[in-house]
């Protein structure tokens, strides 16, 4: 498998589709109704992108999905935490799996999927395979969520795949590419070895080959399964690309040399006071890298240490920082000290840093890509799509507001409101 520019565009603009859900609630008091509507949005928008869009990236067919998954699917508002596709296109020969990356309003999705790092489970367990090293905990869940879901005709994605491959008798050399950004950056490449290593049971005349395309990941396993993993690429079972922003943040997780680089990873343009102390600038005050750098450094609960690894290799991609939403955001953080106690003042350079911080992460890690991966054409197409069929009183902001509110905790939509005010009482 290698893929054409023009393919590998096709294959992330699809990989970027299934992120329908994100940023978005359904509300329910009957512990069904919601989940229903999430799954019939979610079915709808894939609909439109492979009509609306086949100008851009081709003819695909959905042959499975795209499925929603719910870890809370009766509590009365619903979220989606895993998001999965299949498609075909039959001019290319090739099936596309798209997974979802993290939906920024899952906590099970933050929690239990992208940081249950303190945990490993042994990779062959899940497949077999021997002397294949460990994947996370959280990577394991998610994992086996994907392989679970089931559409309307309760079929699994591999047994659709089989089921696809048996009623095509006439295909051979179908490439099966999965791919994600994001939580999908690890569960992708995570899915693909699983494939490979049980496709005796769904292919078992050889008719595929398989390939990995994540983007933006976080590293799903330790120095064993890198290793595993990279002997399959060098033994050509299997094709690995993967691909992130140099200066995104997420795939700097979780081997110990990268998360060590997270808190100056912005140090060129977001400059600490010259009486700054580590342990009172973004080491400090962001919980995330905090607990990232506890991770690369220290025993947790008992689990030694960091032995994560990147597969390799890895195309890194030239970010480049963006001064924009950072002028942006320090215009709003002109008058930050208005929502802080009076108390907390003297803290304001750190916060606004932090808050700087926070929104070139969110920037770096979701649009920044748009531009790196050459798919702007169809994130332009895709964004009218998803106006189209956005739920009404749904209000979506941009990916750095909801970074600088999870992260720094900091809702910039009230800053303006105060720094408004503030206009007013001074006329």
């Amino acid at each position: 498998m290698n893929p054409t520019s023009e393919l590998l565009q096709q294959i992330y603009s699809l990989s970027f589709s299934t992120n329908s859900a994100s940023n978005l609630s359904w509300s329910q008091t009957d512990c069904k109704s919601g989940m229903i509507e999430m799954q019939a949005y979610v079915t709808k928008v894939a609909k439109d992108v492979l009509t609306e869009t086949a100008s851009i990236i081709g003819d695909w067919k959905a042959i499975w999905g795209p499925i929603v998954y719910a870890n809370d699917p009766t509590s009365n508002s619903v979220h989606a935490d895993n998001t999965m596709g299949m498609y075909y296109n039959a001019s290319e020969n090739v099936v596309v799996i798209s997974i979802a990356g993290t939906n920024v309003n899952s906590p099970y999705g933050w929690i239990v999927e992208d940081f249950s790092v303190h945990k490993t489970k042994s990779w062959e367990l899940v497949t077999g395979a021997k002397n294949s090293g460990n994947i996370s905990l959280g990577t394991y869940t998610g994992l086996e969520i994907l392989l679970d879901m089931k559409d309307h005709n309760n079929d699994t994605v591999v047994t659709a795949l089989k089921n696809f491959l048996t009623s095509n008798p006439d295909l051979s050399d179908v490439q099966v590419a999965v791919a994600g950004h994001s939580l999908g950056g690890a569960l992708s490449p995570t899915l693909a070895l699983y494939l490979l290593d049980t496709k005796h049971h769904w292919d078992s005349n050889g008719k595929t080959s398989i390939g990995a395309f994540p983007t933006a990941g976080p590293t799903p396993g330790d120095e064993g399964f890198a290793s595993y993993y990279e002997k399959k690429i060098k033994a050509k079972d299997i094709y690995y690309l993967s691909q992130h922003n140099g200066i995104d943040v997420v795939p700097h997780a979780w081997e110990k040399s990268d998360i060590e680089k997270i808190p100056t990873i912005y140090s060129d343009h977001i400059v600490q006071p010259s009486d700054a102390n580590p342990s009172e600038t973004l080491t400090g005050t962001l919980a995330s890298v905090a607990a990232l750098n506890a991770l690369a450094t220290k025993n947790i609960i008992g689990v030694p240490v960091n032995r994560y690894q990147q597969i390799s290799p890895s195309t890194t991609l030239n970010g480049t920082f963006d001064t924009t939403i950072d002028d942006l955001v320090s215009k709003q953080l002109k008058y930050i000290e208005l929502v802080l106690p009076l108390a907390l003042g003297k803290y304001a350079v750190y916060l606004r840093n932090l808050v700087r911080f926070a929104a070139q992460a969110g920037t770096q890690h979701t649009v920044a890509y748009h531009s790196l991966l050459n798919i702007k054409p169809f994130m332009t197409a895709y964004k009218h799509i998803l106006n189209a069929n956005k739920p009404s009183g749904i209000v979506v902001h941009e990916p750095y507001v909801y970074a600088v509110k999870d992260i720094a905790k900091v809702d910039l939509q009230k800053i303006d409101e105060a720094a408004m005010q503030l206009a007013k009482d001074h006329h």
